[in-house]
């Protein structure tokens, strides 16, 4: 009896920790902590509700030694069509005063920042966000880890 309920518990506390709605949440390393033009990580997910609309969410681990105040990026969404779609996004790291606006961890600081919000796709398939940095400088240094977190938003009206 007491194994039973033990199991049944541990269930529960186990299906409450899921974050609701969340589709996908994917991180990339970046090699050496230097991302070049070159690396443009993809995070293939999958929509299988056309009513509702879904809201992207960059997530973000960079060293405390990052150069800058933000980070340019080029979203790239490839719909099941083949279309792809191009947004340019800037992202603000630190406050007026220069301090982190995420949260610290021993040499790093990690973020997650709403990208795209409540957004109506084309309809079921399979899909893919590409993240490309968008800076002046070729390779930019200090960023340990990138990603996307997508989670099913409003209902499509």
């Amino acid at each position: 009896m007491f194994r039973t309920l033990l199991i049944v518990f541990m269930f529960t506390a186990f299906a409450a920790c899921t974050e609701k709605g969340k589709i996908m949440d994917q991180m990339v390393e970046i090699p050496n902590s230097k991302w070049s033009y070159e690396q443009i990580p993809q995070f293939p997910f999958s929509i299988d509700n056309a009513s509702m609309t879904y809201s992207f969410y960059l997530k973000l681990r960079i060293q405390k030694t990052y150069p800058f105040e933000n980070l340019y990026l080029l979203s790239h969404i490839r719909q099941p069509s083949g279309k792809i779609s191009t947004v340019r996004l800037n992202f603000t790291l630190t406050d007026d005063m220069g301090r982190p606006l995420g949260k610290s961890s021993g040499n790093s600081i990690d973020y997650e920042i709403p990208m795209i919000v409540n957004r109506k796709m084309e309809g079921v398939g399979q899909y893919s966000v590409a993240l490309e940095q968008n800076l002046r400088d070729s390779v930019v240094i200090g960023i340990e880890s990138i990603g996307v977190k997508i989670k099913e938003g409003i209902p499509v009206f």
